[in-house]
């Protein structure tokens, strides 16, 4: 299979996980909190390189670099996931807050769109990161994300270093 059809996967892996999302937010009513709203804006930044490499169909360096891109937005995705899951395993008298400062950060990014967008829709934040208000099987919903972002990380590593056997060049 060419590297090109992969990075189509990874554009649909994330518009279904971004989808999901949504799902959950505006249809099931569970409000995100700013690390799944970190979460979201990985994904986003992971589906939109994807895109265009998808588009762009590299070779050589650039296909490097796309590789190179999308592995930061990977351990982004992660590093927010394996805080989300630390924080949600803490016993209720330790458990600590989402970080320094990061509602102050959100709210400042989405002060600059325009009120009532869609995209403000997206991105704004109104639970706690320890909340669980929602379980399936006993756990949380980043309980139940982390494994797939876990072997996603596997896949963007994987396509990294995985030969393009094209014929012609």
């Amino acid at each position: 299979m060419q590297k090109r059809n992969h990075y189509l996967f990874v554009v649909l892996f994330c518009l279904a996980m971004f989808s999901t999302a949504l799902f959950f937010q505006l249809v099931v009513g569970l409000e995100p909190c700013p690390l799944c709203v970190f979460q979201r804006i990985a994904l986003l930044f992971i589906g939109l390189v994807g895109l265009l490499a998808f588009l762009h169909n590299p070779r050589g360096f650039a296909d490097r670099l796309y590789g190179v891109l999308l592995i930061v937005g990977g351990l982004g995705s992660l590093g927010v996931a394996v805080r989300h899951v630390w924080l949600l395993s803490l016993p209720k008298d330790e458990a600590a807050s989402c970080g320094p400062g990061m509602e102050i950060w959100l709210d400042r990014f989405i002060a600059v769109l325009p009120q009532g967008s869609v995209t403000e829709t997206l991105f704004r934040s109104g639970a706690e990161c320890t909340e669980m208000s929602w379980t399936l099987l006993g756990f949380s919903m980043p309980q139940l994300v982390f494994p797939v972002i876990i072997l996603f990380f596997i896949y963007l590593v994987w396509l990294f270093f995985k030969q393009d056997r094209r014929m012609f060049y």
